[in-house]
Order: structure tokens, then sequence, then C-alpha cells
């Protein structure tokens, strides 16, 4: 075993995490006891022993390791709610178009599909679309999160500016040229500094 002060150090580093879950902080500290002490056997010092349990544990800080542990436990829930947020987008675009189909073909109902099918993209699909993919990209660089931002307002206006010509409601040119607005000078700009980043960083 390790003495008290090397395990007294140990736990005031994991301590210092933002790990909230005491059960995981526990088997952290007894899964770097042990690393520590079978390279401390090996005759290296406590110092680079911890260092390298750090390196097999947990290379990206401690942080990681909690994130990961929490999508475990929900995984099940993120997926159910993963898969039910792409079936509402198909449901609620399918439902829009078929508007926009009906009223083209000038049949009864198409009011009302292009209504639910703009409402539903609009108000549910869109804002949950955004939410996911903001919580994806939280670590990422701020121009990504803009990127899909923007992106997602440019579409929600656009959606909103169709179904209103369609239906013939005042304010539809507004809405089409806010849209082409935050579509050109919000996400263009960010997607094409993207691309330009991930070139450079290919190079």
């Amino acid at each position: 075993m390790i003495s008290e002060e090397y395990e007294n150090r140990i736990i005031q580093e994991v301590d210092q995490s933002s790990i909230k879950s005491q059960a995981l902080k526990d088997d952290l500290i007894d899964h770097f006891c042990c690393l520590v002490e079978i390279e401390m056997k090996k005759g290296a010092s406590f110092e680079a022993s911890l260092k390298k349990a750090y390196v097999q544990t947990a290379p990206n800080g401690l942080d990681e390791i909690q994130q990961e542990t929490i999508f475990l436990l929900n995984y099940s829930k993120i997926m159910i709610m993963k898969r039910l947020m792409y079936v509402v987008g198909y449901l609620f675009t399918v439902t829009w178009i078929a508007g926009i189909a009906f009223k083209l073909l000038h049949l009864a109902g198409a009011s009302v599909l292009l209504g639910i099918g703009a409402l539903g993209l609009a108000f549910i699909f869109i804002p949950m679309f955004l939410i996911n993919r903001y919580k994806n990209f939280a670590r990422e660089v701020l121009s990504e999160r803009l990127k899909w931002i923007f992106g997602g307002i440019s579409f929600l206006l656009l959606v909103t500016s169709i179904t209103m010509k369609l239906l013939h409601l005042m304010g539809a040119g507004i809405m089409l040229g806010l849209s082409f607005l935050v579509f050109g000078l919000g996400f263009l700009p960010f997607l094409f500094f993207r691309m330009y980043k991930k070139s450079v960083d290919e190079l």
C-alpha cells in the first residue's frame, strides 16, 4: 500500500476536479492508488507514477470521466430523445411538404397542413435540434456553435416565410429577406471560416 501522505495527495487531486458523485470519486481514488502503487514498486517516483496514472486513466482530464459516466448512465434516455427528435422532424417536414403540394394543386386542407408542418418545424423540431447540436459542440470553439445557431435561425425564417407566402399573409417578403440576411451574413461566414480552419489543420 502507498503511504498516507501519497494517498492524501491523490484524494486532493480528485477533490479538486468538478466531479460531483462521491461514489465516482472513491472509485477513481482507489484506481489511482492501485496504479501508483504498481509503478512505485517498479522504482518510479510518486510524481512520475501519478502522471502515468493520469495519462492512462484520464488523458483529457478528470472532468471527461464524469461526462462519459453521465452519458453511459443516461444512454438509453439520450437514444430515445434522439429518435423522438428525428421522427418528429420527419413527420413535420412531410406534413409541411404535403401542405405545399396541396396548395399548388388547390386541394382542400392545404392551409391546415402548411400551418401544422410549419409550426412543428419552427417551434418543436428546430429548437430541439439546435439544443442537441449546441450540447454536442458546447466544448467546441464559438464559431462552430454560432454556425449552427445562425443556420437554425435562417432555416426557421425560411420555413416561416414560405408558409406565409403560400397562405398569402402579410410580411412574407420581410421574413424571406431576413432569412437570406441571416443565412448570408450569419451562417455562411462561419461555415466557410470553419471549412478554412479545418483545411489548414489538415496540412
